[in-house]
Parts: C-alpha cells; sequence; structure tokens
C-alpha cells in the first residue's frame, strides 16, 4: 500500500493558509496580512510575539547562570505575564470589541516569556508550581470557551 499523492496534495491544499495563522477567514483581521511575492500571508499576530517571546526567555536562561530567575522570581513571571493575553483573549472573543493586533503581539510576547520561564522549571527543576498555574489557566479558559459555545456569554 503506497501513499496516495492525490490526497497528500489535497490535504496540504486545506492545511496551507493555517500553516501560519490558525483563523479562519472571518478571523483574519487577528492577523498581519502582508503580500509576499504576489500571494497575501496571514501571520497570527499572537503568535507573532508568542515564539519571539519563548525564545527570548530560554536565551535569557542560557545566557544567565542556573535557571536565569529565582524561583520566586520565576514563578510570578509564569503566574503574571500570560494573563494581559487572557484578559485581550477573553474582551476581544467575548465582546464586540475586535482589538488591535499590536496588543496581541506585545500581550503574545508576554505569554511566551512566561512559557520560556515555566517550562525549564517544570522539566528541568521539577518545579510543579508551573503545572498547577498551568492547569489553572487551562480551566478558566476551558470554562470560558464552554461558556461561549453554551451561549452564556455574548460573541462579538
Amino acid at each position: 500500500m503506497g501513499i496516495d499523492r492525490a490526497e497528500v496534495r489535497k490535504g496540504l491544499s486545506r492545511t496551507w493558509p493555517y500553516l501560519l495563522s490558525h483563523h479562519v477567514p472571518s478571523e483574519r483581521y487577528r492577523c498581519y496580512s502582508p503580500v509576499v511575492f504576489g500571494r497575501r500571508i496571514h501571520f497570527c499576530a499572537r503568535c507573532l510575539g508568542l515564539y519571539p517571546g519563548i525564545l527570548a526567555a530560554l536565551a535569557a536562561s542560557l545566557f544567565a547562570s542556573g535557571l536565569a530567575h529565582s524561583s520566586t522570581t520565576a514563578l510570578l513571571i509564569v503566574l503574571g505575564f500570560p494573563l494581559p493575553a487572557l484578559v485581550d483573549w477573553t474582551v476581544t472573543t467575548f465582546t464586540d470589541r475586535r482589538g488591535y493586533n499590536a496588543v496581541r503581539t506585545t500581550t503574545g510576547f508576554l505569554l511566551g516569556y512566561g512559557y520560556g520561564v515555566g517550562l525549564p522549571r517544570l522539566f528541568l527543576a521539577a518545579d510543579f508550581r508551573v503545572a498547577a498555574v498551568g492547569v489553572a489557566y487551562g480551566a478558566i479558559a476551558g470554562a470560558l470557551l464552554y461558556s461561549l459555545q453554551s451561549g452564556e456569554m455574548k460573541h462579538g
């Protein structure tokens, strides 16, 4: 049984638009959309901050001694830096406000920095408080999404 090349091409053509942006066309206002070589490319604004934020935190930990931040400072970063992204996402998802891509990128950078500080602390220092913070944020986001699906909150 070989690879069905036509099926692979079909799958790639359907998923290609989501490679750099996971937004459906009606949410493309949450993207930067430059034209590159005659084609419009969509970059998720929050992700465009998220990945550099992760890299910045990892670079800080590589070039500083130890894990770069004290245990208390790291936990405060992991706890606080994702909050602006959650607030911005909540406001722009559950109200009529569309928000601004510069805000999404900035809050994405903070979120990414929090990830970049937290993941090494979780996996290299076995600081399970980081996991507890992640579970709490996940529960909040899950409850918000559930309320959106059940129609309890207004969607903009």
